[in-house]
């Protein structure tokens, strides 16, 4: 364990981030529906130059604040693509703060676990399941999680080690700021709570004047206000409405399109969400009660506990909300298992059961679904997703042996591989062979196939982000009049109707090119989807004949 100390150690986290989350980046389809969302307004963003007000096709999009949308702008403008973007322009920053985190969290952990307890926490930050998800969808989240890993590294160094420089306070104001611009008071939720139980336990706030507190709420001010100014009056206020009234007022009273569940729920889904890494978490839970009465695992207890709670408290949960509290966990596994690598514990008894339990359940999930998913909704059994899930399991099964020997060496490695393999697997394999999952894209192979259709697509029965993403900004989502409507206006136009929507079933069209049957992924429910051409009619088998 002592090649994690190296020197050249945080190079190869970096190597291993970028190549873990690169791999799926483009052969995954566009997801449904907050990606698609992000994605489509983006390219309206660069399209229009209109850095201010985001627009979702003529709507408003106010529910988050603009930083993502400006670096997926930006992406576009760097790679030089235009039109019709493809999604993996737009995962682009999601990807660069996944690999970053990695990296930051070495320079977060140092002074609170050491130099190796970090690096291997930044090598469970390149694996973990989570951030593979995370890392390749164009949203907030892995951007979040890179802001929150540099605030509160900052201010975690500010405590342990009485800093009175101007850089770390600057860090932890510009992360701060930028976590605001991406999600608004959601990254303050860690800091305040970090910040209330240091207070609680030291029964002081002293040392929160080396943030340098007035020039650095200036400086924040600076970076946040300019933005929210203009956004308030472009819209006469109205983004405070659908931002807090709206989007936020929903999650606190699961009234919007998710519903709620009962707490518990994020520490019953840990155990897949933070697999392969998971296995660790019971040893995680012992470093953490033995030494809880340093400074070191107060602070990463007051990084964890307190927005948990919240978390699990609110109505609303989806599974990536907990991401930026993953950092104080890969410091407690990390920890623990230099701990048995130095003897001081030991993988086995009742916790060694339950961490043994826990990986299992995560890698019988993870094979099924790479099995499965293909065969359930695709053309059948998919060689790349069953190699990847042999190999995985291969991996995690050595993994758990060798940490039952104490041979913590290669259990680290078998459980990178492990984690490495299952993310880009699902990505650039089951998932893209799963066929019957993205509607939207069968829609857009469909289209390229009919030439003699000419002008925007219409869709009656289907109205997923995804299709607009795909389809183009100008597709019409309407009801079936709408759509009807729409194809009398003129020759050589196309739309997709369910057929459940008309009173009279239409005869059955060929599949994947006049009749789409599929799952919508943002739902899960079944769709059924047939062309009809202008004036008004089902298409025939072959509509557009050679």
């Amino acid at each position: 364990m002592a090649s994690l100390g190296h020197r050249f150690a945080p190079l190869a986290v970096l190597l291993l981030a970028l190549v873990s989350f690169a791999i799926g980046l483009a052969e995954l389809p566009v997801q449904d529906r907050d990606e698609a969302r992000f994605a489509q307004a983006s390219r309206q963003m660069a399209a229009t130059g209109d850095l201010i007000d985001i627009r979702l096709q003529d709507a408003a999009r106010h529910n988050k604040p603009a930083l993502i949308y400006w670096a997926q702008a930006a992406a576009i403008a760097i790679t030089g693509v235009t039109g019709e973007t493809p999604i993996w322009v737009h995962r682009l920053p999601s990807y660069l703060a996944g690999v970053l985190s990695a990296c930051a969290l070495i320079w977060a952990g140092t002074p609170i676990v050491g130099r190796r307890a970090a690096v291997l926490a930044g090598i469970m930050c390149a694996s973990v399941y989570m951030l593979h998800a995370e890392a390749r969808t164009a949203k907030t989240d892995a951007a979040l999680l890179l802001s929150v890993i540099l605030a509160m590294g900052a201010l975690s160094r500010l405590y342990l080690e009485a800093a009175r420089s101007w850089v770390l306070p600057a860090i932890f104001w510009t992360a701060l700021a930028a976590g605001f611009l991406l999600k608004g008071p959601m990254v303050a939720l860690p800091v305040a709570g970090l910040i209330v139980w240091m207070g609680a336990r030291d029964r002081s706030l002293g040392w929160l004047v080396r943030l340098r507190p007035l020039p650095g709420l200036l400086w924040f001010a600076a970076l946040v206000s300019p933005w929210f100014i203009a956004i308030t009056l472009v819209t006469d206020g109205a983004f405070w409405g659908a931002s807090v009234g709206t989007d936020l007022g929903d999650k606190i009273t699961a009234g919007g399109e998710h519903g709620g569940s009962p707490p518990g729920f994020y520490l019953l889904t840990i155990w897949l969400t933070f697999w392969p890494w998971s296995v660790l978490l019971p040893l995680a839970g012992l470093q953490a009660w033995r030494s809880r009465k340093t400074r070191e695992t107060a602070l990463l207890l007051g990084w964890l506990v307190p927005a948990w709670l919240v978390f699990e408290a609110v109505p609303v949960k989806l599974i990536h909300y907990t991401l930026p509290l993953y950092p104080p966990l890969m410091f407690l596994a990390a920890a623990s298992l230099l701990g048995v690598a130095e003897g001081r514990f030991r993988f086995g008894g009742w916790r060694g059961g339950l961490a043994a339990a826990g990986l299992l359940a995560g890698l019988a999930f993870f094979a099924t679904v790479m099995v499965m998913a293909p065969l359930r909704f695709g053309v059948g059994l998919h060689p790349a997703s069953l190699v990847g899930a042999g190999v995985m399991a291969a991996a995690a099964l050595s993994a758990l042996a060798w940490l039952w020997r104490g041979k913590v060496p290669h259990a680290v490695a078998a459980l990178a591989v492990a984690g490495g393999v299952m993310g880009t697997t699902l990505t650039a394999a089951t998932l893209p062979a799963a066929r019957g999952l993205w509607v939207s894209a069968r829609l857009t192979d469909a289209m390229a196939q009919l030439t003699c259709l000419n002008g925007p697509v219409a869709l009656a029965g289907f109205a997923e982000p995804s299709a607009v993403f795909l389809l183009g900004t100008e597709t019409v989502l309407t009801d079936r009049d709408g759509a009807l409507a729409f194809l009398a206006q003129d020759a050589g136009r196309a739309a997709w109707i369910a057929p459940e929507l008309l009173e009279t079933a239409p005869p059955a069209g060929l599949a994947g090119l006049t009749q789409i049957d599929a799952i919508n992924i943002g739902n899960f429910r079944p769709v059924t989807l047939r062309l009809f051409v202008s004036p008004g009619v089902p298409a025939p088998d072959q509509p557009c004949p050679d």
